[in-house]
């Protein structure tokens, strides 16, 4: 999901900031594809906390997207 390719599908730039809950992203995603053995996730998703400061446990797709790119870059 590239924002480009997503407002094509009436996605906006709000839907990437907004911040969701970890199965809500983990659902997202695994809806478009990617799947994911529990640790993996859960590096992932730490990184995401990191990479949009997240005081809570929540993170954007913005941020899980850039999390997971680094995961990728370090495999």
């Amino acid at each position: 999901m590239y924002p480009a390719t997503a407002l094509e599908l009436g996605i906006s730039e709000m839907d990437f900031q907004q911040m969701r809950e970890r199965q809500a992203i983990r659902d997202l995603f695994e809806r478009i594809g990617h799947s994911f053995k529990t640790g993996k996730f859960n590096t992932v998703y730490n990184k995401a906390k990191e990479v949009c400061q997240s005081s809570d446990d929540r993170v954007s797709v913005r941020a899980f997207l850039q999390a997971l790119q680094v995961y990728a870059d370090c495999e």
